[in-house]
């Protein structure tokens, strides 16, 4: 008996330092790997984010780039730009909100192109409001939420029978922590950051060890989904610009890393979030005017909804 105990001991010791150990050699020097044969499609990849993860792939010179958007005109000029650089690059129009539009893009895009092995997630929307009376909520659950659910659906039976493959999902810092003004977006996201990490062990336990799972969180993105929206201390706490944060997701990528918070600063403030009482991460959000975040994006919103200011959707 305590001969077993021994070797249960020394199993679990060798294993932590094996763990250990990786994920040191890891973090300081990642391998990367090759993906010039490798198929990409990024939803939302006319604008935003998006537009700037195909040009940082693109630089890595992959077989094909798909992009999916409902902006026609804004997924031409990201194709072309592209194209610039030497890697094909094909274009649809797609609402990744419909599931019939999704699986019926995809059909397309696996006869023209043949299997996806990179897919990103990455399209989204925000529709600040009181989650009582907004009126868009469904379109934020189905852009944010129930799209990665079709987008895997369609692609990953291929990655999984070729055992290879990479699926990203552009969750958000407010897929750890919640924010009022928010509450559907926040919700959007705690699940489809649920959704990558719980296919992710699904995978490892099917054995489809080929294919790899990341999930980016995101901290403020200095773009026009979130123009306006600021912190107490701005200088301090600037938002990340789309070029900074899809360079890190590339990395990410390239080194089939798991977990991505952006910067690195957030990975602190989810472990303060974890071990610290309630009433100190709400005293922390009010001096830090966390709470009022959104209140200079409601009023973005207004005006986009009286005509007076047009806003677009990017991720």
């Amino acid at each position: 008996m305590a001969f077993q105990k021994l070797s249960v001991a020394w199993t679990f010791l060798r294993t932590l330092c094996m763990i250990v150990w990786t994920s040191i050699v890891n973090w300081l020097k990642p391998s990367e790997k090759d993906i010039t044969e490798d198929v990409i499609l990024i939803t939302g990849g006319g604008r935003g984010i998006g537009r700037s993860l195909a040009l940082q792939f693109a630089q890595k010179q992959p077989r094909h780039i798909i992009l999916w958007e409902r902006n026609e005109i804004a997924l031409s000029n990201t194709a072309k730009d592209v194209q610039k650089l030497g890697v094909n690059c094909s274009f649809m129009v797609c609402d990744v909100s419909s599931k019939d539009q999704v699986y019926a893009m995809s059909k397309e895009v696996q006869a023209k192109f043949g299997h996806v092995t990179i897919l990103v997630n990455n399209a989204g929307v925000v529709n600040p409001g009181c989650f009582l009376t907004n009126e868009k909520m469904e379109q934020t659950l189905h852009t944010n939420t129930f799209a990665h659910f079709w987008t895997t659906r369609a692609f990953l039976p291929s990655m999984i029978e070729l055992n290879r493959g990479h699926i990203v999902t552009v969750s958000s810092m407010l897929g750890l922590a919640g924010l009022n003004g928010v509450v559907d977006y926040c919700t959007s996201k705690f699940a489809a950051t649920g959704f990558s990490e719980a296919l992710n062990v699904e995978l490892r336990d099917i054995g489809a060890t080929g294919v790899n799972i990341t999930t980016v969180h995101p901290y403020l993105v200095d773009n026009a989904m979130f123009a306006g929206a600021t912190t107490r201390f701005p200088s301090l706490f600037p938002p990340v610009t789309e070029e900074y944060l899809s360079q890190k997701i590339m990395a990410a990528v390239l080194s089939n890393r798991s977990v991505l918070c952006v910067p690195k600063l957030m990975y602190f403030v989810v472990f303060f979030y974890c071990i610290a009482p309630v009433s100190a991460v709400l005293a922390v959000m009010k001096f830090l005017h966390v709470n009022k975040t959104v209140d200079r994006l409601h009023s973005q919103q207004r005006l986009a909804d009286s005509g007076l200011l047009v806003k677009r959707s990017s991720s």
